[in-house]
């Protein structure tokens, strides 16, 4: 079924400096759009990893549009998948385009599909369940690293462990989905 994508994102807070001398709690608050940037974006499709990173964010979003377009042109009803996407990836993705004046492709939120609410049937932020969690609980590769770390491989411009650790997280978010799906977990609908 090649009707889907996979998409996920990588974010650093804005002043990286002042960031290691913060609470975990005041860290925390810094995961919005306005206080962080995107560092990396990643699209798997078909099986094959696309991630577009670096310092320049207007270029990486550039980069991440033209690609989910060339995906979209060939199916507009296109899945658009991730874990967690609907409260951090697909806002924060939107809001950064918007204040770098990137042009994005329109699309309905119909058509992303949230993992994480699927496999909660929609208790998010109720129950325990992360993507590296249930990778383990899967028995899919997890590697040392996970999102806590992501602000540490920036600052020490460690792109090729962020390339892994993101590409690793492409292939677990589509593993969940292929298991939702054969599972009909995916046909839950909140409404």
């Amino acid at each position: 079924m090649n009707n889907y994508f996979i998409v996920d994102i990588e974010t650093v807070p804005n002043n990286i400096e002042n960031y290691f001398f913060l609470s975990e709690e005041k860290k925390l608050e810094l995961l919005n759009p306005i206080d962080s940037k995107i560092w990396a974006l990643g699209i798997r499709h078909n099986e094959v990893n696309k991630l577009f990173y670096g310092h320049n964010e207007k270029e990486i979003l550039t980069q991440f549009w033209s690609e989910w377009n060339l995906i979209m042109e060939k199916n507009a009803i296109t899945g658009i998948v991730g874990f967690s996407i609907n409260n951090f990836d697909i806002p924060f993705i939107i809001a950064r385009s918007f204040i770098h004046g990137v042009k994005i492709r329109p699309f309905t939120l119909k058509q992303v599909i949230d993992l994480r609410e699927k496999i909660n049937a929609y208790r998010y932020g109720k129950t325990r369940g992360r993507l590296k969690e249930y990778a383990k609980l899967l028995g899919l590769p997890v590697l040392d690293v996970d999102g806590g770390d992501v602000a540490s491989l920036y600052k020490n411009d460690n792109t090729e462990k962020l390339k892994e650790y993101l590409s690793n997280d492409l292939f677990i978010t589509d593993e969940l989905y292929k298991r939702a799906l054969e599972t009909d977990i995916i046909k839950i609908n909140k409404w």
